[in-house]
């Protein structure tokens, strides 16, 4: 017994510090959807790419089809799911 007292207390924890911008990756357990908004800024009609449930705007574009057709490729392959979604630096 005196053994395991002693070598419970040499073990140390291992000290991590996390910043504020750490970005940890979201797992299997919330899936990732997007969808298509229209929106009207200055006059003009834009259709948006939304990543849901983060809420970022992927791309914003005056066609409709090229917004749809990005929309039906990530819906369907969901390259994305593993990281949480779509890096920042990846988002224009």
């Amino acid at each position: 017994m005196v053994l395991l007292n002693t070598w419970k207390k040499e073990m140390k924890r291992q000290k991590v510090r996390f910043h504020k911008s750490d970005r940890r990756p979201g797992g299997l357990d919330r899936p990732l959807s997007y969808h298509k908004k229209m929106i009207k800024k200055n006059n003009k009609i834009y259709w948006q790419a939304i990543e849901k449930p983060t809420g970022t705007i992927i791309r914003q574009s005056f066609f409709e089809e090229d917004v749809d057709r990005l929309v039906n490729f990530q819906n369907k392959h969901r390259q994305w799911q593993l990281n949480g979604g779509i890096l920042n630096r990846f988002v224009t």
